[in-house]
């Protein structure tokens, strides 16, 4: 259609489509939010509903399609997870009370870091958007939860650390100057499925967040996520709290692929949340708890104070198992009292979600008659108290004086509003109450007039008040006074001058009660929002009331014990240690703990056994320990002692990079690199198989120079699983290295795993077994064992000859078996040097008298 034969209606659609390019519109007509051309196109494909077109008989026909106004959130939700932004056009004028156009305009875009629409986002998660400036070196990394009013910041001098930080926040969306380096933005989008939007605000945002001496990068970090809010939002945003500034190195820090291979929140083979550690230990009541446990694991505390108090308090509610059961289902009946709050900012809460705040208020005297029954006895006893609630009996009183129970969803439909809270809204209840009973007695009066004992007075939105009759009863009427309204197919609709002056008063009565009622819950809505601060400070110790009280109930259902907190970092002595999540899944009767002991003199455990047997669980579970030890809970042990870990890095598991064309030996090594970097010692580093992606030599080489680099120059604690059974003899030249392994034992030629750790090297890896177990053919079981027998023969007297260690940290192993095939004596002479007292001249001359012999 060209610009000259444009309705009016398509011409202002275009010029607000022209505003927002890089959004869907959802353009309100009547009932229904329509889409048009390439916005059509693209919505009926994602959304699976028809396309269709305006002006179907043009030559070229406007694609059309649309989705009902009532239930839009479903369709917003599907856009938005697909990617997409998507503007909400409104009529912002009543159509009855306008002539001509209606006028509309976007009140809101809606994007997957903004959206708050009921179902759209995960109840135990957050949803956040977040934001990066780059200032005078260093990152500065905001992040919002818009459905929650959190806000977080914090900074960073390394990119390293900031993708980490991304990775952990896993924000939805993220926001960026226009500026932004296009390289690390590939970087980011190719690690993370996220949503990249672009802004750039050199105003101050109309909304003054609340943080102490920022500085200028954290000023213009804030500008511009809240810049970019406003724009998209356009709504109030009082409600949101004070930024939170955190610096990264106050807790414990694990990288994505440290959480990932832990499966510390999803899975590994699913990757959902099932079957992992927050799965499991997930026994919180309220969606505000959920959110926060996770925020927990993922930011584990470094902080010895607080990490006390935390279990303190758990070993309280303990100790008071009576009044924890009680505790635990007036907990459940709390609704989600941040999100709560932020719909009544935003004016988009019902009558249904105020009700939900009353019976959430409602619950808090009981909460605090349990919480005053714990801290009595401990008050006794010198312990830590919880803090009492504030019990909002005004907010409540002024709720229940004007809300009635159990209101309907809709808030323009009337019937919210109790009776004798307003006068007026009395009078119009009194009109619609006389209106109804003067409709029964006209009906009843029009049924003697007639004689027709099935004539009925009835309703309808369209046609008003009308008398209907049969077909058969109409044939035979013949009063004046009956004026034909409507035909249908078995009857006939009449009104009267009475029907009609009845029909004007309730109707005028209903039209202004429910606005009234409107009105009134609308101001009830902002008498709350007085409340906003004191709800939000109820909330968060709700949620931590509830996440501790999780912590209690999966540490004595599951014999849990508190972990003695040390403050020497190579300390840990854990009795019977189990992994929390296997354990459940096969049964406590099937699991087999096992101890761990790190010390000053044995901080490296080289840990040997076959595939299977259990030593990645093992490795998994030693790092559970120390997470939920650091979260607040207590851990799956018989008894625990366990320093304060600052950085934990893993390398379990193998997997490609195919997105950076890396492979599996590349990622391994990358990780491996930055972890070797990074920690320190105070730091936990699991190892699981490092250097088996290369050939043996190579791999070996490797795996012995990583274990002396940790043991000369990081000096973590570590734990390193191989199948490398020539790393077992490092135990006597690496100072703090010990030998430990998984049991098994050969039966009939059957090779059962033991699941237990022993001190020692395994004798061997028992791969051939496995292989067996696995069901390989038998015959190729027998020529595999042939092979093996003759490889290790000739391995044996390669490194039988001289010691590993000495091999690699001098020569190559090729060139060192070159010689002493060729001169036995010059190898016997190289022995016999002392390199200590050899100066760098003599021993060029060595070097060049060797080369010549060699010739």
């Amino acid at each position: 259609m060209t610009a000259q034969n444009q309705t009016p209606m398509m011409e202002q659609y275009n010029e607000i489509k022209q505003q927002y390019k890089d959004a869907i519109l959802f353009f309100r007509l009547g009932d229904f939010y329509e889409m048009f051309n390439e916005d059509a196109l693209e919505a009926s494909k994602v959304l699976e509903i028809t396309l269709t077109s305006r002006n179907k008989n043009a030559d070229n026909p406007t694609p059309m399609c649309g989705v009902p106004h009532h239930s839009a959130n479903q369709y917003l939700k599907k856009l938005v997870s697909a990617g997409y932004k998507v503007a909400i056009c409104e009529q912002l004028e009543d159509p009855k009370l306008t002539k001509g156009m209606v006028k509309r305009g976007v009140t809101r875009v809606v994007t997957p870091g903004t959206i708050v629409e009921d179902g759209a986002i995960s109840q135990k998660e957050n949803n956040f958007l977040a934001a990066i400036k780059v200032m005078n070196q260093a990152f500065y990394f905001t992040y919002i939860d818009i459905s929650t009013g959190e806000i977080y910041l914090t900074e960073t001098n390394t990119w390293e650390q900031l993708i980490s930080e991304i990775q952990t926040i896993k924000p939805s969306e993220l926001v960026l100057e226009k500026t932004f380096n296009p390289v690390k933005i590939n970087e980011i989008t190719s690690i993370l499925n996220i949503t990249i939007s672009e802004h750039d605000d050199d105003q101050d945002s109309e909304y003054q967040w609340e943080l102490n001496d920022p500085s200028a990068g954290e000023k213009e970090v804030l500008n511009l996520i809240f810049g970019y809010i406003n724009f998209v939002q356009n709504q109030r945003l009082d409600y949101f709290k004070p930024v939170e500034r955190y610096v990264i190195q106050d807790f414990l820090q694990m990288n994505y692929f440290a959480k990932n291979q832990l499966e510390l929140t999803k899975s590994l083979r699913t990757q959902r949340k099932q079957g992992s550690l927050l799965w499991f230990i997930d026994k919180t009541k309220t969606a505000m708890g959920g959110r926060l446990l996770h925020q927990w694991i993922d930011k584990p505390l470094f902080d010895k104070h607080q990490l006390l108090e935390r279990h303190d308090k758990v070993e309280q509610l303990m100790s008071h198992y009576f009044e924890r059961m009680e505790l635990m289902p007036r907990l459940r009946d709390v609704y989600d009292l941040e999100r709560l709050i932020a719909k009544l900012s935003m004016n988009t809460a019902n009558a249904r979600d105020v009700d939900q705040l009353r019976f959430s208020l409602q619950q808090l005297p009981a909460i605090n008659h349990l919480i005053q029954l714990i801290n009595q006895e401990s008050m006794t006893q010198n312990k830590l108290v919880f803090d009492e609630l504030n019990e909002f009996d005004e907010l409540l009183q002024i709720i229940d004086s004007v809300l009635v129970e159990d209101p309907p969803i809709s808030i323009t439909e009337g019937k919210l509003i109790k009776d004798h809270y307003n006068d007026q809204l009395d009078k119009y209840r009194d009109a619609l109450q006389n209106g109804e009973q003067w409709l029964a007695e006209l009906q009843q009066t029009e049924r003697e007039r007639t004689g027709l004992k099935t004539l009925k007075v009835g309703f309808n939105k369209v046609f008003g008040y009308y008398i209907e009759l049969s077909r058969l009863q109409a044939q035979d009427l013949n009063d004046t006074r009956y004026h034909r309204k409507q035909t249908l197919t078995n009857s006939e609709r009449y009104f009267t001058d009475e029907l009609k002056e009845i029909e004007t008063t309730i109707l005028n009565a209903q039209e202004k009660s429910k606005q009234l009622e409107y009105e009134l819950f609308a101001n009830l809505r902002n008498e709350i929002l007085k409340y906003i601060s004191e709800l939000q400070s109820l909330a968060k110790k709700i949620a931590e009331l509830d996440v501790l009280c999780s912590f209690a109930n999966i540490s004595e259902a599951e014999g849990y014990v508190r972990a003695e907190i040390t403050d020497n970092p190579y300390d840990y002595y854990l009795e019977e240690s189990r992994h929390p999540v296997v354990e459940f899944l096969i049964g406590a009767a099937s699991f087999v703990p096992n101890n761990l002991k790190i010390t000053n003199t044995e901080n490296i455990l080289l840990l040997t056994g076959p595939n299977m047997s259990g030593k990645s669980t093992y490795m998994r579970q030693i790092a559970f320990a120390v997470i939920l030890n650091q979260i607040g809970c207590f851990v799956p042990a018989r008894v625990a002692r366990l320093p304060l870990v600052d950085k934990i890095f893993t390398r379990i598991g193998s997997s490609d990079d195919i997105s950076q064309g890396q492979s599996t030996f590349m990622v391994e090594m990358m990780e491996t690199n930055f972890a070797l970097r990074q920690a320190t010692s105070r730091s936990l580093l699991l190892f699981d198989e490092l250097g088996r992606g290369t050939a043996t030599y190579d791999g070996i080489a490797l795996a012995q120079g990583i274990l002396y680099y940790i043991a000369n120059v990081v000096k973590a604690t570590t734990i390193f699983s191989t199948h490398y059974h020539e790393l077992t003899s490092l135990q006597d030249s690496i100072t703090g290295l010990k030998n430990i392994h998984v049991g098994s034992e050969e039966q009939n030629d059957e090779l059962v795993f033991l699941h237990q750790i022993f001190d020692g090297p395994a004798d061997k890896s028992y791969g051939i077994h496995v292989a067996r177990l696995a069901g390989l053919p038998e015959s190729l079981i027998q020529q595999s064992q042939t092979i093996l027998t003759e490889m290790e023969t000739n391995s044996k007297r390669l490194f039988n000859k001289d010691h590993l260690s000495e091999q690699i940290s001098l020569f190559n192993e090729n060139t060192i078996d070159i010689v002493q095939e060729k001169n036995s004596e010059i190898i016997n002479q190289i022995k016999a040097v002392d390199i200590d007292q050899l100066t760098p001249v003599e021993a060029l001359i060595l070097l060049s008298q060797i080369k010549k012999d060699l010739k």
